[in-house]
């Protein structure tokens, strides 16, 4: 996907991280609605994205997805090596982020995210508890400052943010694009997996309000 100003190309990037300790095992490859989680995040991205990644320190789990699967560069440095890798392979490009666990991506916060990203180095929507940073959209200029974190043994996501130019997607217009908040519920538990199941009888899988656009 491009910016409206046709410049900056971007590649979406599904995280596989994680041990599943809370759900029990590998959650990425639990059935959701007939597909597996990892099958649902990857054609929702690739409904958005050209270039898909998915991101993994189990490449051999994930081979029957037509996507470039991709092992960390650095294992186990969590989300922000994930993040590090995706960024290395795009090439100067930006990368859109997101986690399999998150089974109900909105397009039209994906939409609106890339609108904002030309002038920015990170998209980055932000609720009342916090910030999504699994949710985001990370430019190339961002890899020295995430290579300086990683040196320094921070792996939080967000501690390189300062250096950077963020833009934060308010919750006001977070709740115009998506009204039933589900775009960042994510699946860490079989209770988790049955609320799911409930959100999508009761919401479907959201309004896509810029659907053709």
């Amino acid at each position: 996907m491009r910016t409206e100003d046709g410049v900056t190309e971007i590649v979406g990037a599904v995280l596989v991280g994680g041990k599943s300790s809370r759900y029990g095992q590998n959650k990425a490859l639990e059935v959701f609605q007939g597909e597996r989680l990892i099958d649902r995040q990857v054609r929702k991205v690739q409904a958005l994205f050209p270039e898909v990644l998915v991101i993994t320190n189990e490449p051999g789990d994930y081979l029957h997805l037509e996507v470039t699967i991709l092992r960390d560069i650095i294992p186990g440095l969590g989300p922000l090596g994930g993040i590090y890798t995706g960024l290395l392979f795009a090439q100067s490009k930006s990368v859109f982020v997101t986690a399999c666990d998150m089974p109900f991506l909105q397009p039209a916060v994906v939409r609106h995210m890339v609108q904002l990203s030309s002038n920015n180095d990170v998209v980055v929507p932000e609720k009342k508890e916090g910030l999504e940073p699994l949710h985001a959209i990370y430019s190339a200029r961002c890899l020295p400052h995430i290579k300086r974190m990683l040196d320094q043994g921070k792996f939080q996501v967000i501690s390189f943010f300062p250096a950077v130019k963020v833009c934060r997607l308010s919750q006001e217009e977070l709740g115009k694009l998506d009204p039933h908040g589900m775009s960042f519920f994510n699946i860490n538990t079989p209770a988790d997996m049955d609320r799911a199941r409930k959100l999508l009888e009761e919401f479907g899988d959201g309004p896509d309000l810029e659907a053709g656009g």
